[in-house]
């Protein structure tokens, strides 16, 4: 994700847009992908962008999809949601992680992940998603923002060669 794109979910954020405004908009964006390239071209009069942002967003988006559309930022649409939605993650107290692993976790591991990223980062809750990754041959890889946790037998082996190598 951009900074651009960050700053832009954050001003979002500040405007205090409802939840299903947002949401809104994104569903629209996702139902039509051509959107997109209709509100970032540039022989398109601001004009008549403005009239289709009218017309389809609601009206406590409308300054901002203008805005957005006029410096043809358009295509940064999902990211900038995205960053929308982690700045209500962080001020609900919530923190998003992403757990790599080779099985799926019982309720009893994902707990104690869940208790290890809230005690690390004082967080109230957490949100985890969980990928499938066969190559890590066991363990798992936990990362939160660009922090990465490393339990796996590949990251082991890895590792464990560094140290060899240097030797």
């Amino acid at each position: 994700m951009t900074q651009t794109a960050e700053q832009y979910g954050r001003v979002l954020y500040e405007m205090h847009v409802s939840t299903v405004d947002v949401k809104s908009l994104e569903e629209t964006f996702l139902k039509a992908p051509e959107l997109v390239k209709v509100l970032d071209n540039p022989v398109l009069a601001k004009s008549k962008k403005h009239t289709i942002i009218e017309k389809i967003f609601p009206i406590s988006l409308h300054n901002f999809m203008k805005t957005v559309s006029d410096n043809r930022r358009t295509a940064m649409i999902y990211d900038i949601v995205e960053s929308w939605k982690n700045s209500m993650r962080r001020a609900a107290g919530i923190i998003s992680a992403t757990l790599y692993c080779v099985h799926e976790p019982d309720e009893t591991q994902k707990g104690q992940i869940e208790k290890f990223v809230r005690d690390t980062y004082g967080a109230k809750g957490v949100e985890m998603t969980v990928e499938h990754r066969p190559d890590l041959i066991g363990g798992f890889v936990l990362r939160i923002g660009d922090r990465e946790y490393d339990w796996s037998l590949k990251g082991r082996l890895q590792q464990l060669q560094q140290r060899l190598v240097r030797r």
